[in-house]
């Protein structure tokens, strides 16, 4: 096995079977079980369109994993150079590109485990209505690249920053900014800001590219533009991890 490899099953590992994995799948289960029954189990809410209430679970599942993301990313370089655990990893035969890639092959693995976890509840809002798997898989090929560009901005922004702290707040103000469009109703996005914004923000092309699969019924063949945004988000942010971690020093 590759030394990437060799990581990314640690990673992947201790993501999933030591008790930090056992923690966030809990607490992971208990956030999708609280939004799903406030979907379903409030008198206003259910009365929601059942597609719109597919996409309103789709979206909290993406806001989730990009959390997680942002999460697993900032420690996997900030977290291990404060352990002190950095520098022996840099002087093993791996090369930082095998490092990082390793790296992210943990968030991708957790982001795999996450998608089926969120499948039960994904189906258990949505089953009676329409798009049900259309929403499925458009979270899968939308939220992955979005996901892991999360994952390799934490990544980025642990090797950047001296401080883990620093870099966890920097990427979650990142990603709260990036995520507003799940709050901010589609009114206030029409504006000529709104616009500039939804076209350079890789969350806003993902939740457009929902609405328009599960809401509108639109063929996922037709989300090609929403597809290139997040492809050139993950390869932007592949690049500024790539970067970062080339610049940290033995």
């Amino acid at each position: 096995m590759t030394a990437a490899g060799l990581i990314a099953r640690k990673e992947a590992g201790e993501l999933l079977l030591d008790l930090r994995g056992q923690a966030w799948l809990l607490a992971m289960a208990i956030a999708l079980s609280a939004f799903g029954l406030l979907l379903i189990g409030s008198a206003e809410l259910s009365l929601l369109d059942n597609a719109q209430v597919v996409y309103d679970m789709t979206g909290i599942v993406t806001a989730l994993g990009a959390l997680l993301a942002m999460v697993v990313g900032v420690d996997g370089i900030g977290g291990e150079r404060e352990r002190g655990s950095l520098v022996p990893l840099l002087l093993t035969p791996a090369s930082r590109g095998g490092i990082l890639l390793g790296k992210i092959g943990g968030v991708a693995a957790a982001w795999a485990v996450m998608l089926l976890l969120a499948a039960p509840y994904i189906w258990a809002v949505g089953s009676t209505g329409q798009n049900l798997w259309d929403g499925m898989v458009v979270v899968l090929l939308l939220g992955t690249p979005m996901v892991l560009g999360f994952g390799l901005l934490g990544l980025g922004l642990g090797a950047r920053l001296e401080s883990s702290r620093a870099a966890l707040l920097a990427g979650l103000i990142a990603l709260l900014v990036a995520a507003s469009p799940l709050l901010i109703g589609p009114s206030l996005r029409q504006s000529a800001l709104g616009r500039v914004f939804d076209a350079v923000n890789p969350f806003s092309a993902a939740v457009n590219a929902y609405d328009a699969v599960i809401i509108d019924s639109q063929s996922l063949l037709a989300q090609v533009l929403p597809f290139g945004q997040t492809l050139l988000w993950l390869a932007l942010t592949l690049w500024l991890a790539r970067a970062a971690f080339h610049r940290v020093s033995r």
